[in-house]
């Protein structure tokens, strides 16, 4: 049960009688009303962060409280897709993806955030960089606000691969990366984390940017864009998935085949592996003041092989389904959760 994995926090309880201040110090007048939304988020430390900052910077300014469901990314993404689909009425905001947001806005799932973003002074719509806008839009609309966007690279230990005797390059080969892994793998310290938990958003993630970079895809395309023959018994595919599968039984982490994000970010903070191929915004994580690996990392281009790059691009977003019973408010948390400011 998929929803074993979630969490409920409410913003609003947390925040107990906390009260909002202005920036003289004095107190700020809390807004009357009894207003709260329900919002379905990934558990990741970044959505972490927003939801501890709610109650203190959101819910005593509007007095709006937020009821957050954190969920684990595939359950987040079974959950929320089976609830928009069937026109529930669980969520009134929902973190979804470039993956899903055209989809959905083309099936009439989530509203187009379009003209809330046009009319909000505190929103600049078009600040979002033009690639993230885009892969959120359908039809020229805008469906799902980023609260962040990232691509993929290579993180890696200096000193580690110093003492080894290993150069990274600034645009490395996906071959240059597993020699330096293997170089670089002990009984203590692995060459390379990558994932390996079964799932599109954790496997799926980082094995296809290898297996396009080598010249494979997991569906070829029909003439008029649709999806054509599975292409997992062409050669391009098993060279790199038997690339990816040796690379780690070689210089990989123990028991990768639960190893996604969080269990890697941990492994590479605690010491435990060299250097880590995922999503860029991990940079932040390590390089943060309580980082025990602050001020020992570089980073690299995602490693190429046949293309000349391979980085995904995705955004995580916030969409108000179609059913949400108050849109003003789910939009109001929105653009604050999601503004420049």
């Amino acid at each position: 049960d998929s929803d074993s994995d979630s969490t409920d926090t409410t913003a609003g309880e947390e925040s107990g009688e906390t009260e909002g201040t202005e920036a003289g110090g004095g107190e700020a007048e809390v807004p009357e009303g009894d207003r709260s939304i329900n919002v379905a988020i990934v558990g990741n430390p970044q959505m972490e962060d927003i939801a501890s900052l709610t109650p203190e910077l959101f819910t005593a300014e509007t007095g709006i409280d937020v009821n957050y469901t954190v969920l684990e990314e595939q359950a987040l993404r079974e959950i929320t897709t089976r609830d928009v689909a069937a026109g529930g009425e669980q969520f009134d905001v929902v973190m979804i993806g470039m993956y899903e947001a055209p989809q959905f806005g083309a099936n009439g799932w989530i509203t187009d955030l379009t003209p809330y973003a046009e009319a909000d002074a505190d929103y600049n719509l078009d600040d979002i960089f033009p690639a993230v806008r885009g892969g959120l839009s359908y039809e020229g609309g805008l469906y799902a606000s980023p609260f962040y966007a990232e691509s993929s690279f290579v993180m890696y230990r200096e000193d580690l691969l110093e003492a080894a005797g290993q150069t990274m390059p600034a645009e490395p080969t996906w071959e240059e990366v597993a020699a330096i892994a293997r170089a670089v793998d002990s009984d203590d310290v692995a060459g390379i984390c990558l994932r390996g938990k079964p799932g599109w958003g954790d496997l799926g993630a980082a094995f296809t940017t290898v297996l396009n970079t080598f010249g494979g895809t997991w569906w070829a395309a029909n003439e008029d864009g649709s999806i054509g023959e599975a292409q997992v018994d062409q050669p391009e595919f098993a060279e790199a998935l038997n690339f990816y599968v040796d690379l780690v039984n070689d210089a990989g982490e123990d028991d990768a085949a639960n190893s996604s994000f969080g269990e890697c970010l941990s492994l590479y903070q605690d010491g435990k592996v060299a250097m880590w191929y995922d999503a860029t915004v991990a940079a932040g994580l390590l390089e943060a003041e309580d980082s025990p690996v602050k001020g020992l990392n570089n980073f690299a281009l995602a490693p190429t092989k046949e293309t000349e790059a391979s980085g995904w691009l995705w955004a995580w977003s916030l969409a108000i389904p179609q059913t949400a019973a108050d849109p003003d408010t789910a939009w109001e948390f929105i653009s604050w959760a999601t503004s420049a400011q």
